[in-house]
């Protein structure tokens, strides 16, 4: 894994990373500029600056079984986060990183990448915060999906997250309960489905401020919604209004034969905005 500076960022991402052997990478720490760091029989050239306020960490996928990856968020505060995607199969993550300061890489955050395929059968991807972290630009790749996780810990945060660029839709999960926080939450037509659908999760553990909730499905595939109140549908195209208890709403547009589904359960939220197509 290479890790450096947004200033000396490759273009590419096969130029950058080099094979990564099956095994666990262990959280980074820094002591001197340059490192090389020897997984099996792979060396990895880690660029470092000794103290910066922005860094660039990248990896390819894993060589070896395409199994989904768990990509983890955990005590990132008062930080605006991005998620998108790039029609790129061979990109496991690109993450930028704004401190408000600047601080050693170790002292700012931790990132730990496990490959447990031969278990579990998975591999995680796990960023912590340490330090308060401004932003973090996150572009993940389209050769398998990911169960994404913005934990509880998480807190005062302004979410960006759009699904398209054929990323994969199918075992594809979110379960986003950051607290004191925005969520502007996209999915479009450009995702990939096959006999399997997506769940999404908003709120299980904690309450978030406001949720911006557009979908516009992709051919072939229904959804669900289920959509807490105060609730502002802006836009509905071919979305019905099934049921209306307590404080939720339930929208779908085939109960009949709703596989695959994007199933999308708001259960908390202070205000939720919504566009339905299908």
């Amino acid at each position: 894994m290479i890790m450096q500076s947004s200033a000396h960022r490759s273009k590419e991402t096969s130029e950058v990373m080099p094979e990564v052997t099956p095994g666990t990478m262990n959280e980074m720490t820094v002591a001197i500029v340059i490192v090389i760091v020897v997984v099996g029989a792979t060396a990895a050239v880690m660029l470092i600056p000794q103290s910066s306020s922005t860094y660039h960490l990248e990896a390819a996928y894993l060589v070896g079984e395409r199994t989904p990856v768990g990509l983890s968020f955990s005590g990132v505060t008062d930080c605006t986060l991005d998620i998108s995607f790039v029609d790129n199969p061979d990109l496991l993550y690109a993450i930028d990183v704004w401190l408000y300061e600047p601080l050693l890489p170790s002292s700012a955050f931790h990132l730990t990448l496990t490959d447990d395929r031969d278990q579990s059968g998975a591999v995680s991807v796990l960023f912590e915060g340490v330090a308060r972290i401004k932003c973090l630009q996150v572009v993940l790749g389209s050769g398998v999906p990911y169960n994404i996780l913005v934990a509880s810990p998480c807190s005062d945060m302004e979410t960006t997250i759009v699904y398209t660029n054929n990323m994969i839709g199918t075992n594809a999960t979110l379960d986003y309960s950051a607290t004191g926080s925005s969520l502007d939450l996209t999915f479009t037509e450009d995702m990939i489905f096959s006999e399997r659908g997506m769940d999404v999760t908003v709120g299980e553990t904690a309450l978030a401020d406001t949720v911006y909730l557009s979908v516009n499905l992709v051919d072939g595939v229904n959804g669900r919604a289920v959509l807490s109140t105060p609730l502002t549908i802006h836009q509905n195209t071919g979305w019905v209004n099934r049921s209306t208890f307590l404080d939720q709403v339930t929208y779908n547009t085939n109960s009949l034969n709703p596989e695959p589904l994007l199933n999308i359960d708001i259960r908390a939220a202070e205000d939720v905005y919504a566009w339905l197509t299908d």
